[in-house]
């Protein structure tokens, strides 16, 4: 695991509960940063929907820019030890973004079959056209720096400590409670949270950068909120080109939550941490074995 034998190097190195406190305080003082970039830039542009998305999503830049100051100046470590690793770093970070648009596709698409959810307009104007390519950067934005945070920073933290087990529950912990006050927060969005921040962790491990992941972040919040028009974690994110309705029962639909509250995403991100763990772990124990059977 390039990144956490990189980030074994660093100057500091805390237990999983000092790095969670760490990440903690990390957020706390960029919510700060972010209240002020909020109400400076509000003084000199009108609040509209639009703009207060793009404002919102685009102040997670400062999350990303206290854990690169921290990283690099405090703990003397690399970038690579937290994911930025520079080959092909735009490539893996497109891949992310097809990977987490087509997943979420599938979600939406077995979610209409059940009849959880019904399609009722699409727009394809030019207006929200040119409204979206902004947006598809301020997602990137918001999804890289969750990632930076709960997956670079605090996953590796404590992978390099302790364990990879204890860095990937401590990571889901954290990524699960930052988002505890949304709207919508209930047990189905409780345990689709912790089993991303499993699968982040394991994505992230598979791939060896941060990159894969903060596109697969971003392109699944963009294609929830701004191609479908679901709520993305409980908020709701403006003008999307497809309006949907959800139907029935809310562990299928998401509710008021989004796709992130469906049994759909639930199983859906189960078969995935299934099908990496074994990749990760399982596979190379048992082409050892064989190696060895051969071998003798």
């Amino acid at each position: 695991m390039d990144f956490i034998n990189e980030r074994a190097a660093a100057r500091y190195k805390f237990n999983f509960f000092l790095s969670f406190t760490l990440a903690s305080a990390f957020m706390v003082a960029a919510d700060f940063i972010m209240m002020v970039y909020d109400y400076a830039v509000f003084s000199l542009v009108p609040r509209t929907e639009w703009s207060v998305n793009l404002v919102e999503l685009s102040s997670f830049i400062f999350i990303t820019l206290i854990v690169v100051i921290w990283t690099r100046k405090v703990e003397k470590a690399s970038w690579k030890s937290i994911g930025f690793t520079r080959k092909k770093a735009g490539l893996n970070f497109l891949l992310g973004w097809g990977i987490g648009g087509g997943i979420l596709i599938f979600c939406v698409l077995v979610m209409m079959a059940l009849g959880a959810v019904e399609i009722t307009g699409i727009n394809f104007s030019g207006g929200l056209l040119l409204r979206f390519i902004p947006i598809v950067i301020v997602w990137s934005i918001q999804g890289n720096a969750e990632e930076v945070l709960a997956r670079g920073w605090l996953f590796t933290a404590v992978s390099s400590k302790h364990n990879i087990l204890l860095g990937i529950i401590v990571s889901s912990v954290f990524f699960t409670v930052l988002h505890l006050g949304n709207d919508g927060i209930a047990v189905l969005p409780l345990l689709d949270l912790a089993l991303f921040g499993i699968f982040a962790a394991l994505l992230m491990l598979k791939t060896k950068n941060i990159w894969v992941i903060s596109g697969f972040h971003a392109s699944w919040n963009c294609f929830q909120g701004s191609v479908f028009a679901f709520p993305v974690s409980g908020h709701a994110a403006g003008d999307a080109f497809i309006t949907v309705k959800s139907k029935g029962a809310e562990w299928l639909s998401g509710g008021s939550f989004g796709v992130e509250g469906s049994l759909v995403s639930i199983l859906t991100q189960l078969v995935i941490i299934l099908w990496l763990s074994y990749d990760l772990f399982i596979k190379q124990k048992i082409q050892l074995v064989r190696k060895q059977e051969v071998g003798y």
